[in-house]
C-alpha cells in the first residue's frame, strides 16, 4: 500500500472520528432507512419527555429535532454523460419547450428549477400540481417569500414546537459546518416534512448522481441529516 493511500485512509478515518454523521453519505439506502427510521423513534419518545427551556431571547428545545437539505435543481446537472435520462420532452405548461426528463422529475419533488437559459426573463420553472409546471421568478415558499439559501428552512404543518416565520437558531457540528449558518428563518412548508424535522434550504446546485438517493442531493454537500440537533426559537 503506497503512502499517499494510507494517508487517505488516515485522513477518512479522522473525518469520521470528528464528525461520526459523516459515515451516513456511506451507507446505502437501505441502511439509511433503517439508521434513519431507528433515529427518528428516539426522537419522537425524547420530544415526549423534555420540555422547552425557556430563556430571555426564546426556548431552547434540547436535542428533539433533525435536519435535512432541500434544494433547486439546475438544468446545467442533467446531463446524459453523468447517467440521466436527458431525453428533452414538453411538459403542460412549457408552451412547447422541452427540457431533460430526468430534470422535470426534479423540479416535481424539489418544487422549482433552475434552467439554463431564462423564458420571458423568468430563470426558474415551478412545479403546480396536477401534472402542470410553469415559469417563475424566484424559488419561493408557501406564503411566496423568496428562499434565501443557507438562512431559509421549512418545517411540517404538524410540528408542535415550531411556527411559520419563526427565527431559529441551530446547533449542530454537522449543519454549522457544511452550510456555515447557524441562524434560520422558517418560511416554507413541505408534506412529506416530518413533525420533528427541519428542512433546510441549501440554495440551487446541480444534484450530486444519477442513482437513487443521489438524485435528491445537492452537489456541493455531504450532508442527508444532522440528528439531535438543538435549537432556540426566538422571540
Amino acid at each position: 500500500m503506497s503512502l499517499q493511500v494510507v494517508l487517505l485512509v488516515l485522513s477518512a478515518a479522522y473525518a469520521f472520528a470528528e464528525n461520526p454523521e459523516m459515515a451516513m453519505d456511506k451507507m446505502s439506502d437501505d441502511e439509511l432507512r433503517a439508521f434513519r427510521q431507528q433515529k427518528v423513534a428516539e426522537l419522537k419518545h425524547r420530544a415526549q419527555e423534555v420540555r422547552s427551556e425557556q430563556v430571555a431571547d426564546g426556548a431552547i428545545y434540547p436535542r428533539i429535532f433533525f435536519c435535512t437539505v432541500y434544494y433547486t435543481p439546475k438544468e446545467s446537472g442533467f446531463t446524459a454523460e453523468r447517467g440521466f435520462d436527458a431525453t428533452p420532452i414538453i411538459a403542460p405548461g412549457l408552451h412547447g419547450r422541452k427540457y431533460p426528463r430526468d430534470f422535470l422529475l426534479a423540479v416535481k419533488k424539489e418544487g422549482f428549477g433552475r434552467i439554463n437559459e431564462a423564458v420571458d426573463g423568468r430563470s426558474y420553472i415551478r412545479w403546480m400540481g396536477d401534472r402542470r409546471y410553469a415559469f417563475a421568478d424566484a424559488p419561493v415558499g408557501r406564503r411566496g417569500e423568496v428562499l434565501v439559501p443557507r438562512r431559509s428552512c421549512a418545517i411540517s404543518s404538524r410540528n408542535k414546537f415550531l411556527r411559520q416565520h419563526a427565527q431559529l437558531k441551530i446547533k449542530s457540528q454537522t449543519v454549522n459546518e457544511e452550510t456555515g449558518s447557524d441562524e434560520w428563518f422558517v418560511c416554507d412548508t413541505g408534506a412529506g416534512v416530518h413533525p420533528l424535522q427541519i428542512d433546510l434550504y441549501w440554495g440551487e446546485d446541480e444534484p450530486r448522481g444519477a442513482i437513487g438517493r443521489q438524485r435528491a442531493r445537492p452537489r456541493g454537500t455531504w450532508m442527508e441529516y444532522a440528528f439531535e440537533v438543538e435549537v432556540t426559537a426566538k422571540r
